[in-house]
């Protein structure tokens, strides 16, 4: 299922809105010279609100486009069974899609709907299955119409095997649930690394450097070179930090289902802590 403004994918509006405000953004920081948005000044964060822009868009948009999915396979084993059901009272298998497709299966609704339009149309019920699911993008849908093609093919024992396709996708839905589950206490793992990180930083530049800077004051003309090189310092792990959360968040979208995409969207909320954390205490 493809997300569209205007015939555009959302994806596409995205990275090119996130161009263009972080393209707008340097250019009237550097012209106008204005502090808080030139680079040259503050060139971290402008960076973090440029990881924030391009991240944040993609990764809601994978993250709802994912949730839908989801949702949609979990409803599946609901049609399956009310398809087994018409089927195994002699019901055509083109009937039994049209009366199903009268009831509501969540976001798997419209996908079932386009079948029965594809049916009323007159196209065959078997042609019809070969498209079943390609719109979500589900690879155990497109696999469960692809068995349910075949057995109408077949002719024989058609409820018995959707009602077994029912089962063996519920089965999967578990078994991948409790994976997810699984995966979800590394991504806390790392969610937590994060802010341990976050954490001594913040407690160095409060509280370690500025007694370090202080003690220095006796050094007479070393002053401001040992200053600058506590503000080098303390700019160094502030990039440390923001680069920690980008990477914590996409490492867990891989924990979780194998994609970078998946934690696009926790990369840049952790990006966003790091930048307001740094902004209060005064680093950046």
């Amino acid at each position: 299922m493809k997300y569209e403004i205007g015939g555009i994918e959302l994806r596409y509006i995205a990275l090119a809105g996130s161009v263009s405000l972080i393209s707008l953004m340097l250019f009237f920081g550097y012209f106008t010279k204005y502090s808080t948005l030139d680079p040259l000044v503050h060139p971290l964060t402008l960076g973090a609100i440029s990881m924030i822009i391009l991240f944040f868009p993609f990764g809601l948009a994978d993250f709802a486009r994912v949730k839908r999915i989801e949702e949609a396979e979990r409803r599946l084993p609901d049609f399956l069974r009310d398809l087994a059901g018409h089927t195994n009272f002699g019901t055509p298998m083109s009937e039994a899609i049209l009366r199903s497709a009268e009831n509501n299966y969540g976001p798997l609704t419209k996908e079932v709907q386009h079948l029965a339009g594809m049916i009323k149309l007159g196209i065959p019920v078997e042609i019809a299955l070969n498209d079943f699911g390609k719109r979500l993008k589900s690879k155990a849908i497109v696999r469960a119409g692809k068995i349910i093609q075949k057995a109408s093919e077949s002719g024989s024992n058609t409820s018995d095997v959707i009602s077994l396709v029912s089962s063996f996708t519920t089965q999967t839905y578990l078994l991948r649930e409790s994976r997810f589950a699984d995966m979800r206490n590394y991504s806390t793992t790392l969610a937590t690394s994060f802010g341990v990180f976050l954490f001594v930083i913040v407690m160095l530049d409060v509280y370690f450097f500025p007694q370090l800077s202080g003690g220095s004051l006796s050094g007479g003309g070393g002053v401001l070179s040992v200053s600058n090189s506590y503000a080098g310092i303390e700019r160094l792990f502030t990039a440390g930090v923001i680069v920690e959360g980008a990477a914590s968040g996409l490492i867990s979208g891989v924990f979780r289902d194998g994609r970078l995409t998946s934690g696009a969207m926790i990369s840049g909320i952790l990006v966003m802590i790091s930048i307001v954390v740094m902004g209060v205490i005064g680093v950046l």
